[in-house]
């Protein structure tokens, strides 16, 4: 009988395949995104891709198997693009700080509109009801023995008058 594999390997599998070789750290910059541009501009921002320039290794300069000079791709709200850009220099210093090395050289903005927000409308006035009103209705509910049924009818009658005598 064969055990089935370890979960982690899986989702090892599955991660590499949808993000690539340098899945790890695009996991753990989304996990830390918060401490890195701060609590502010992590709510309103979030990090998309990192993509590296095909065969750059940083073996040479840097530890093994880590690659450098990445572009990372940050999706923001339009509104935000100018200000994100002006802060460029900053954020790629706390990205390669957090990591201890230049994994990123380039930061790239998806940018969107956010829709407007509209305030509901306003409740309704809700019509009360005249007492010719309700005792009609509960004239027409009188025969209905079970208490229970007999209120939620009556409740139910109410509402139906109030919707269609606006």
């Amino acid at each position: 009988m064969k055990l089935p594999r370890p979960l982690a390997s899986s989702i090892d599998s599955v991660a590499r395949t949808a993000v690539g070789k340098e899945w790890a750290l695009y996991a753990t910059l989304i996990e830390h995104w918060s401490e890195i541009v701060g609590a502010d501009y992590a709510q309103k921002t979030k990090p998309v891709k990192i993509s590296f320039p095909k065969g750059k290794k940083a073996g040479e300069n840097w530890a093994r198997h880590k690659q450098t000079g990445g572009t990372l791709l940050i999706r923001l709200p339009h509104g935000l693009r100018m200000e994100f850009s002006f802060l460029i220099p900053q954020m790629l210093q706390r990205i390669n700080a957090f990591f201890g090395y230049p994994a990123i050289a380039t930061l790239q903005f998806d940018s969107y509109y956010e829709k407007a927000s509209v305030p509901p409308p306003p409740p309704a006035q809700e019509k009360t009801l005249t007492d010719r009103e309700k005792s009609l209705l509960k004239e027409q509910l009188k025969d209905i023995d079970n208490n229970e049924l007999r209120e939620a009818l009556e409740r139910l009658g109410e509402s139906v008058l109030r919707e269609h005598s606006n």
